[in-house]
């Protein structure tokens, strides 16, 4: 067997036709992948689970065809998103973890130890469960989609929950926030994505309250392994990180910029993103994001 990847938190062989992946450590982790595979299994869009070993925490899973991604991939993998997303129903809670809510608590606290005014944005930063029970792959990022003519798979789905498919759609607009590798998606690609999300799912919905809840998450400055209960927004005040191509600052003041122009549907919050962000310009040195995707190399 050719060993393809081979981490902390999983090993992954390819064996022929087959892939075979190993988790390590997290028996929740490896439950929740099967589960949600199997879930997905009709959607066409996540591999065939062929065996299963509980007790070594491995699957035997199909080995999908893959070509590099177009310049429009993000079509592609917004209607792969939503046909996962739709695989399953009220009928199905309690197989998989709820997303978790957004607690904006360290959010506002950051706020102040930057020492700027929250102007009653407090008032539209109250988060709850949407109800929604959409099967969330947990961190659809760039590497772990799969492209052919016939669209996008996706693998990986350790952090797999139910929850409201709309959060992870807006990693086009919000800049992909529990990813390694991380781009702006330019406007045009990112409209047709969204497009082609709702032209699928049969309905279309405001993104800009999704986007806010990343906006306060501070585990999606940091890689998932250090995502502990740590309050990284508190870090982030003394100390700056890299997380492979950028920064822990990089990725708060791009989502700072993204919210800041919510204007109509948040206007507390979107002006506190902008006194925030003009305040993280002034004492930290200018930061950016790529504009294009970046590859796995």
């Amino acid at each position: 067997m050719e060993l393809l990847n081979d981490n902390p938190r999983s090993s992954v062989w390819a064996d022929g036709d087959r892939i075979v992946k190993r988790v390590i450590g997290d028996p929740a982790a490896f439950t929740r992948e099967v589960t949600a595979l199997r879930l997905a299994a009709h959607t066409g869009v996540v591999p065939r689970v062929l065996d299963v070993d509980e007790s070594a925490q491995t699957v035997v899973l199909e080995r999908l065809p893959s070509d590099p991604p177009r310049e429009d991939w993000v079509v592609d993998y917004a209607r792969a998103l939503a046909r996962l997303h739709m695989a399953t129903g009220p009928q199905h809670a309690g197989l998989l973890p709820r997303q978790r809510v957004p607690d904006p608590e360290p959010f506002l606290r950051l706020v102040h130890a930057l020492g700027v005014e929250t102007g009653g944005a407090e008032d539209e930063l109250v988060f709850t469960d949407t109800g929604r029970v959409d099967l969330l792959h947990g961190d659809p990022c760039p590497g772990n989609d799969l492209y052919t003519d016939r669209g996008a798979r996706f693998v990986d789905l350790e952090g797999a929950a139910l929850g409201d498919g709309l959060s992870e759609l807006v990693y086009l607009r919000i800049g992909f926030p529990t990813c390694a590798l991380i781009s702006e998606t330019p406007a045009p690609l990112r409209e047709a994505a969204e497009q082609a999300y709702f032209a699928e799912r049969g309905f279309t919905a405001p993104l800009e309250d999704a986007c806010v809840r990343w906006l306060v998450q501070g585990d999606a400055l940091v890689r998932r392994l250090h995502r502990d209960g740590t309050d990284h927004l508190a870090r982030v005040v003394e100390e700056d990180w890299a997380w492979t191509t950028t920064t822990a600052r990089d990725r708060l003041m791009f989502r700072t910029r993204v919210v800041a122009a919510f204007t109509e549907t948040h206007p507390k919050t979107s002006a506190l993103a902008r006194r925030l962000h003009d305040r993280m310009c002034e004492i930290w040195p200018e930061h950016s994001i790529p504009a294009v995707r970046t590859h796995v190399s």
